[in-house]
């Protein structure tokens, strides 16, 4: 069902759900639901459940790693079809649920409306790729469009997918040496077992991209992939090699052969806030999509949440907006502030 349904995004895969119950110590057990409509058609919640604080603040999740979620389905819905579903979603009885909204499905937005929720305001940012990559290419900020060009003249620089574990491992390190430029230690990221896993999977949905500066390996992108959905879901680059405009090329290089396979969309991820990360995605002409967080607490969750609101620590107070105001912010027109 997952592979045939077309507002699926590699989050919702049987595959991301393997690759954090393998690796998070059975921390994270996959409990897919399978819905059944009177009529025969059918969806699926891929959801998992997450043990944490030795049972305590266990919580439901809709994706891993407050990625997208919510339902699929290979069979047509309607918004009768979405609104049943979205009730079974957020019944999880006495226990907590995070979902991170899908920005490819207007039908659970259109439900969420309906039941009025309220959501955590967050956005994704991503391309449309049917014009094809030369056109859009015209629509990034002219000082990427020329780096481009002038990393793929000067002849240094080649972007293939990775096809060995040692190749897999070289990528590890280049993010290694990235963590210590944004001031974290190596133990603060993700560590080679995920990336081991992930290449173990030998999924055709998981690619790692490698830029090559003279053959050496510089660069990198992770990229998912879905019926229509393409995600960079984790990239990094050397410092000393950040001039040589790989990694914008290697971004081109992705979006190109992502045009050429015939998918629907590009997707550079939510950016955590981060403006300088905001700001290089729309040097791309990516345009921020909804991706909103729903919260549901468990009674025991809500009274750690009061308590850690009034120690004024951070996340605790989620800031929640009706969903409907969300998305009509999300479609306004930006401010001319010059």
């Amino acid at each position: 069902m997952w592979r045939e349904a077309d507002q699926a995004t590699f989050f919702h895969s049987p595959e991301w759900a393997e690759l954090w119950q393998r690796f998070g110590a059975a921390q994270t057990e996959s409990v897919p639901e399978r819905v059944t409509f009177p009529d025969g058609r059918q969806a699926i919640l891929p959801l998992c459940f997450e043990t944490k604080s030795g049972g305590l603040l266990s919580r439901y999740v809709a994706s891993p790693q407050a990625t997208y979620g919510g339902w699929i389905s290979s069979d047509p819905l309607e918004l009768a079809d979405a609104e049943l579903l979205l009730d079974r979603l957020l019944d999880r009885k006495a226990s907590s649920l995070v979902w991170r909204m899908n920005p490819y499905d207007a039908l659970a937005f259109e439900a969420g409306k309906r039941r009025g929720l309220a959501c955590r305001a967050d956005s994704t940012h991503a391309l449309a790729l049917a014009p094809g990559a030369e056109a859009l290419a015209q629509d990034f900020r002219n000082g990427y469009r020329s780096d481009i060009q002038k990393a793929r003249k000067a002849g240094h620089i080649s972007v293939d997918p990775a096809h060995t574990l040692d190749e897999w491992r070289a990528y590890h390190r280049v993010y290694q040496e990235t963590l210590g430029r944004w001031g974290h230690t190596a133990s603060e990221g993700y560590p080679w077992e995920l990336f081991e896993i992930l290449a173990k999977l030998d999924s055709p949905f998981v690619q790692l991209w490698l830029g090559r500066y003279d053959g050496a390996i510089v660069s990198g992108e992770l990229c998912l992939y879905a019926k229509r959905h393409v995600v960079s879901w984790h990239a990094a680059t050397l410092s000393d090699y950040l001039r040589s405009h790989v990694a914008k090329l290697q971004i081109f290089h992705v979006i190109q052969d992502a045009c050429a396979r015939g998918y629907t969309w590009f997707d550079f991820n939510p950016s955590a806030g981060l403006v300088g990360v905001r700001t290089f995605k729309e040097s791309f002409a990516a345009r921020p999509l909804p991706a909103p967080l729903v919260y549901v607490d468990s009674p025991v969750k809500r009274l750690v949440r009061g308590v850690a609101a009034s120690l004024h620590l951070p996340y605790a107070e989620l800031g929640l907006l009706p969903l409907s105001e969300l998305l009509e912010l999300a479609s306004a027109p930006a401010a001319n502030d010059g």
